[in-house]
């Protein structure tokens, strides 16, 4: 919404309007939203002007209030909302600059090219973004001096830029970004970033629901495996079951919760050999004493069922919906799930297929089946029959087979000989296309049920960003202390990343990958004018991707070259 003035040819009166742009189709057409009145002569025109922005402050909070979305600027009055409609009026001149005489310009402007020396190229745009969202989250108000809280801020917005060691963050940091840290400064901080994990916790989970405070009701939970290049053991480097097939290191496991666009709750870090089982209430008495979890549902893969932790779920009085392991259910129960007739049809996430529900232990047992599902469980259990085949034929040596348990499902063996076990396979091929949850939520649709566990690939997702965009492993620390302040690191740079993509696909539809390469490619050169030793900033391109995104978190960049020192 803006002010529109408007003047009658051959008449001294001008009406003020409010005008909102609104698209149609492919076309931007300007409809009006309130006359405010005619006036006669400049006095009344700005009478008339205030009244009008003071109505579009009125309208911009009463949209807001009805917005599902959380507004990023925490403006709750009509007053607040004013001033920074006159402040951006006052910082947008509209219409064509003025153009710069010669006889304009001053003598300390005639600097001559061939007196120019490159001394620098400065990546801008990551600490441009990354570091507004970092304040918006609440980390720069952590308890540290100035100094240390200037290079935590730095440590985490490098984890986007170019995650790698320490020694070389540092080196990155000075050449590139202009930052200047020594390494014993790094790991002086990490030692003091340890004992503030709670609060960072706490600020990360807050974010999120003040963002979207109804998402928090539903809590994304699962656990990976974070291998170290040593094989040395203490309270958290363990050798275990590794999900990176790292069997040779030890490791450490990460428990992660998100809400279902991906948002981070918070995370908890454990011993390399905890079962992932045993995680779950773990990481619920830790966090409901820091988040004050109460209302919540947890929704989680088959790892974590058991009926302990679903026991420990019902008495805390949580809905839960976690993946069934079928196959493992009573006789009589899989005979039930395997016959067709208590199935009906039913739209899944508009997909269609058939939904049928069952008891289990006094609880609700949801299965589904999908016509795409049953085609890729074939296509992948045909994919290792045909290997098997061209290896072993219909019988075969033993010492020809890999063993394996993806193998030793369609198969047997007698005496040295091993053989395709056909009614194996056939009872494999009866569960293609099934899949089951348990929940103790009785009030919702199957569907509804279906469509909130399918959310679970964010989680996955997420594993996927710590991992490889991010680097949080391998880790190559080895005091406790500094590993945890390593994966707090990391799960800032990862909570941040999140916030910046949220923000953006509000208005944008960019993906995370485009994201860091545009804020990777605003710069600027740093010129060195010889005769004066004066340093001028000259901003490089600036594309119209990069403008979006910038626009997307109401921020401007200053796009003129300009002297430093």
């Amino acid at each position: 919404m803006y002010l529109r003035i408007t003047q009658t040819p051959n008449s001294p009166r001008k009406s003020v309007k409010v005008v909102e742009s609104v698209r149609e189709g492919f076309k931007v057409k300007q409809k009006m939203i309130l006359h405010i009145g005619i006036a006669t002569d400049e006095s009344e025109i700005e009478k008339l002007k205030q009244i009008g922005l003071e109505f579009i402050a009125e309208e911009q909070l009463r949209r807001a209030a009805a917005s599902p979305q959380t507004d990023m600027l925490d403006i709750q009055t009509p007053k607040e909302r004013l001033a920074l409609i006159k402040n951006n009026l006052s910082a947008k001149k509209r219409g064509r600059k003025p153009l710069t005489k010669l006889e304009n310009v001053t003598s300390e402007d005639k600097v001559s090219l061939a007196d120019l020396v490159e001394e620098k190229r400065i990546i801008e745009g990551m600490h441009d973004i990354a570091s507004h969202v970092y304040e918006k989250i609440g980390y720069n108000s952590l308890n540290f001096r100035k100094k240390d809280a200037a290079l935590l801020r730095d440590l985490v917005v490098m984890r986007l830029a170019n995650p790698t060691s320490k020694l070389k963050t540092r080196e990155i940091l000075d050449k590139q970004f202009l930052k200047s840290h020594h390494i014993d400064s790094i790991y002086r901080l990490m030692d003091k970033l340890t004992p503030q994990i709670g609060t960072m916790k706490e600020k990360t989970f807050f974010a999120a629901k003040k963002l979207m405070p109804e998402s928090v009701d539903i809590i994304f939970f699962d656990c990976t495996t974070l291998y170290f290049e040593s094989v040395d053991t203490d309270e958290l480097r363990a050798f275990g079951y590794s999900k990176d097939h790292r069997f040779n290191t030890t490791q450490a496991v990460l428990a992660l919760a998100t809400n279902s666009d991906g948002l981070p709750i918070g995370y908890e870090l454990f011993e390399g050999n905890k079962a992932e089982v045993r995680t779950l209430m773990v990481c619920l008495e830790s966090w409901k004493k820091i988040f004050n979890i109460q209302s919540v549902c947890f929704v989680a893969d088959r790892a974590m069922m058991s009926d302990d932790n679903l026991k420990a779920l019902e008495k805390e009085q949580y809905h839960y919906i976690v993946a069934a392991k079928l196959r493992n259910l009573p006789e009589n129960l899989v005979s039930e799930i395997l016959s067709e007739k208590n199935y009906h049809t039913q739209m899944i996430n508009d997909h269609f297929g058939w939904i049928g529900e069952f008891e289990y232990k006094e609880r609700r047992l949801v299965v589904s089946f999908k016509t795409d599902r049953a085609r890729r469980d074939f296509h992948q259990r045909d994919q290792v029959v045909s290997k098997l085949k061209k290896r072993i034929g219909e019988k075969g040596s033993t010492q020809k087979l890999i063993s394996n348990q993806g193998v030793k499902k369609y198969t047997r063996s007698e005496a040295s000989m091993t053989m395709l076990d056909h009614d194996k396979i056939n009872h494999d091929a009866a569960w293609d296309g099934l899949h089951g949850v348990i929940t103790n939520i009785r009030d919702e649709r199957a569907s509804v049920i279906l469509s909130h566990y399918s959310r679970l690939w964010k989680i996955e997702e997420s594993f996927r960003i710590n991992k490889h965009t991010l680097s949080m492993r391998p880790i190559y620390h080895f005091k406790p202390a500094r590993i945890k302040a390593h994966i707090a690191i990391c799960f800032m740079a990862f909570s941040v990343l999140r916030h910046m993509e949220y923000h953006v696909k509000l208005t944008q539809k960019i993906s995370l990958n485009v994201l860091l390469d545009e804020l990777m490619h605003v710069q600027a050169s740093y010129y060195r004018h010889i005769p004066t030793d004066r340093m001028y900033r000259m901003p490089g391109r600036f594309s119209h991707t990069a403008s979006k995104i910038y626009r997307s978190f109401q921020l401007e960049r200053n796009n003129h070259a300009q002297v430093i020192v």
